[in-house]
């Protein structure tokens, strides 16, 4: 074979190797672009879902301790109200239709910080939230003669329990 042959056998041989290498090279180029992709939609979605979960625990955090606050300044209340009806309105310090008022709107607010509870709250925290309302219902209004006033302080009591139980609870709960 003359050396011309051999130059151009050679010329093609490289081109065929050369080109499929420059094939191979710019696939496995596009199938590792292709998994760096993946990667990243993957960590975007990861990132979306936790950013979420953390909004949603705040927005439990906050209902939490809007119930707690509110449920804590029912039982004052209660408890400025029962000083008001058993001592016949004298020796109290301030006005008794501002107490009364207060006792209701006391109960008013507690009642709508629970309703955020049933939307934002697992199982566990309803529940939680839904026996301090209970509780609270459950504390009768003073009699004219005063005769269920020890009933009155004990389902009072009741109601701190379940508040703290509900504090037991949800603290369990945003841990998670």
């Amino acid at each position: 074979m003359d050396q011309g042959w051999a130059a151009l056998l050679g010329a093609v041989i490289g081109a065929v190797f050369g080109g499929g290498a420059a094939v191979s090279a710019a696939w496995l180029g596009r199938s590792g672009m292709k998994i760096q992709a993946q990667a990243m939609a993957q960590q975007a979605s990861l990132q979306v879902d936790a950013s979420r979960e953390q909004w949603r625990r705040q927005v439990l955090r906050e209902a939490c301790i809007e119930f707690v606050e509110a449920s804590r300044l029912h039982v004052h209340a209660i408890h400025r109200y029962h000083a008001l009806v058993s001592c016949d309105q004298q020796g109290v310090d301030r006005d008794p239709e501002q107490i009364r008022r207060n006792y209701f709107n006391r109960g008013t607010r507690t009642q709508s910080a629970g309703l955020a509870l049933e939307f934002e709250g697992s199982p566990e925290v309803r529940d939680a939230a839904t026996r301090v309302l209970e509780a609270g219902r459950g504390i009768p209004h003073l009699s004219d003669d005063h005769a269920n006033f020890p009933e009155a302080l004990e389902k009072t009591q009741h109601m701190w329990e379940a508040i703290d139980e509900f504090v037991r609870v949800a603290r369990a709960q945003l841990a998670l």
